[in-house]
C-alpha cells in the first residue's frame, strides 16, 4: 500500500477567521492507469504527478456538466479530486458527482479525495504547499467562505457508501483525505478509519 504523507502546520493570521497553511506531500504519490482528475479550478498537481510518471500521458480536457458526456463509463483506473467537492454547494451535486465517478472508474478503480472539513456555518481559508517529485513545490490557496455549505468529512463519507468501500481517512487541520475503491470490485482487505 502506497503512503500518502501529510504534515500539517496550524498558524493564524489576519483576515476571514484562521488561515491554515498545509504541507501535502505527493513526492512519492503514483496514480496507476488512466487517471481522471476531477475539479472546477485546475491546480495543474494530477498532472505533473503523472506527467512525472509517464511521459507519453495524454491530456485531454472536459468542461462543465455538458461536456460529461464525452467522459467514457468504465475507462479510469484512478480518480482524484484535489479540493473539488467544496465548489459543489448542494447536497444533490454532490451525490451526483459520486454517482458520476463510480459509472466512469473501471471495476478495482480507486477514487482519492483531498478536500476541506467544512460544516454550516463555518468558512476556510487555506494556503497548500504541495511537494512533487524532482523536489518541486506548488502552493494554491483554497477558500470557502460560504456558510451554508457542508463539506464535513464524516458527511461525504456517507454519501460515498453507496458506491464506494473506504479504505482510508485522515482528517486533520480541517483537511481530508479519502481513499476508497469502487464497489463492487474485489476488495482488497484493506480497513478504514473513519473521522470524527
Amino acid at each position: 500500500m502506497k503512503n500518502i504523507y501529510m504534515w500539517y502546520i496550524k498558524i493564524t493570521s489576519k483576515g476571514w477567521g484562521i488561515m491554515e497553511n498545509v504541507f501535502i506531500n505527493f513526492e512519492k504519490e503514483i496514480f496507476k492507469g488512466n487517471v481522471l482528475d476531477v475539479g472546477l479550478k485546475n491546480y495543474g498537481i494530477v498532472y505533473d504527478l503523472c506527467k512525472n510518471n509517464d511521459e507519453a500521458m495524454d491530456v485531454e480536457y472536459v468542461e462543465g456538466k455538458e461536456e460529461k458526456k464525452f467522459i467514457a463509463k468504465n475507462s479510469y483506473d484512478s480518480c482524484v479530486a484535489f479540493f473539488a467537492l467544496k465548489d459543489l454547494i448542494l447536497d444533490s451535486d454532490k451525490k451526483n458527482f459520486f454517482k458520476d465517478m463510480f459509472e466512469f472508474m473501471k471495476n478495482n478503480a480507486i477514487i482519492y479525495l483531498w478536500d476541506i472539513d467544512k460544516s454550516v456555518f463555518r468558512t476556510f481559508r487555506g494556503r497548500f504547499k504541495v511537494a512533487l517529485p524532482d523536489s518541486k513545490v506548488k502552493e494554491i490557496e483554497v477558500k470557502d467562505f460560504n456558510i451554508l455549505s457542508d463539506n464535513s468529512c464524516n458527511k461525504i463519507c456517507n454519501m460515498m457508501k453507496p458506491y464506494f468501500k473506504l479504505i482510508d481517512v485522515k482528517c486533520s487541520n480541517n483537511v481530508y483525505y479519502i481513499k476508497a475503491q469502487k464497489k463492487g470490485s474485489q476488495e482488497n482487505g484493506e480497513s478504514a478509519a473513519y473521522c470524527g
